[in-house]
């Protein structure tokens, strides 16, 4: 077959060729460019929406449309119910304290009117005990939600404004006592002084506690003073001990020998009674586990926790003498004696005579004679020891 026979046998549309009529069909159509820019910016457009309407949907997921988390049937307020009504020794497990105490402690703030029911269903009851659950077992937030069957973030303000009403109520719990001068009865705190980092030299935050009137530091009454240990320095009010000898009576106890010495004595008996001090410091960081590691709370929280933790401790020796921890304590240490004084303290003397009283106190001269007044004990003391025939 003929290239041109085929030609003709091929069926054209003739209906085609007639509509095109006399146009020219390779001519450019402004019409087609037209709608080809135009579906090229709804694409553009499109491209440019569709992700940030996925991303508002998959927020709608998230938020608003995921399924509930806390769903105990055993509520907070149910849970704390059992607490109290419960075993007590569930309740200091839990919280620190008995039931009895617990309550009294709430009581006790809102009478103050540091706390109050708040929102939500939380009372000050659970508020509480979220605190003493956080600072008795260093738990994060996450799981005290859990526990108590609230939201993390009302786990978190519930504990904030629980920190803030045992802080405002410590005023009435760490306190000195101006009758009273030397250890305090009960392992109790008298003054904290919280704030610095925790590498800083205990000489530095010492030497602002006791310059600066607003700190309100506790000058003992005159005749008296504190026991410190080695990093701090002598003054009328400061007995520290002897430098370059062993002091920690532990030191004696391991090695099964007695001092040697009249210097080795006086350490030795005053490590005695600087070691019911640390005791207090061991009862804290055994009840409240927090301040073995603290969480990354901002400054300001960290120092409320430190006072609270101090306040908890003083109000648990004020209103349950037979509390398992100080029961122990007591047990190992003795009560402690407090040597009573007719003098009292400069806690309420103005700025000028505090700052007056750290100049003359630590001052060269009076270094000079509590150094004296140390070396006259220390020759006492080991007097009386080789008296009594125990220099071996």
């Amino acid at each position: 077959m003929s290239k041109s026979h085929a030609f003709q046998e091929y069926d054209f549309d003739d209906v085609y060729f007639n509509n095109v009529g006399s146009s020219n069909i390779c001519e450019d159509n402004d019409d087609d460019w037209t709608n080809s820019e135009s579906e090229r910016e709804e694409e553009a457009d499109f491209n440019l929406v569709n992700p940030i309407v996925e991303e508002m949907y998959e927020y709608m997921q998230r938020h608003y449309d995921k399924p509930p988390m806390r769903t105990s049937t055993l509520t907070g307020r149910a849970y704390m119910d059992e607490i109290i009504e419960g075993n007590p020794a569930k309740c200091y497990e839990m919280f620190c304290m008995t039931p009895e105490l617990l309550e009294h402690l709430v009581d006790e703030l809102a009478r103050h009117g540091y706390l109050r029911d708040g929102r939500g269903g939380v009372n000050a009851t659970q508020a509480v005990a979220m605190l003493l659950y956080i600072l008795g077992h260093n738990t994060r937030y996450r799981c005290v939600a859990d526990r108590f069957q609230n939201s993390i973030e009302t786990v978190s303000r519930h504990f904030r404004q629980a920190l803030r009403a045992i802080h405002a109520y410590a005023k009435h719990l760490i306190k000195p006592d101006r009758n009273v001068a030397g250890l305090p009865k009960h392992l109790q705190f008298t003054y904290v002084h919280a704030g610095w980092e925790g590498s800083a030299n205990d000489s530095r935050a010492f030497e602002e506690a006791i310059s600066d009137r607003k700190h309100g530091f506790p000058w003992p009454p005159t005749g008296s003073y504190y026991l410190v240990d080695l990093g701090l320095a002598i003054g009328t009010s400061f007995l520290p001990p002897h430098k370059s000898t062993s002091y920690h009576a532990q030191e004696f106890r391991s090695s099964s020998r007695w001092p040697t010495s009249k210097k080795e004595l006086y350490n030795y008996r005053h490590s005695s009674l600087w070691m019911v001090i640390e005791r207090s410091f061991g009862v804290l960081k055994a009840r409240f586990h927090i301040l073995n590691l603290m969480p990354n709370f901002k400054q300001t929280r960290e120092r409320y926790v430190i006072f609270v933790c101090c306040a908890l401790h003083n109000f648990i020796c004020m209103n349950n003498r037979s509390d398992e921890l100080f029961r122990t304590t007591r047990e190992n240490v003795g009560e402690g004696s407090a040597t009573n004084s007719e003098g009292n303290g400069d806690t309420g003397a103005s700025t000028s005579s505090v700052t007056r009283r750290h100049v003359l106190e630590m001052s060269d001269a009076s270094k000079r004679g509590m150094g004296q007044f140390r070396d006259n004990i220390t020759d006492a003391v080991w007097d009386d020891y080789v008296t009594r025939g125990n220099v071996r």
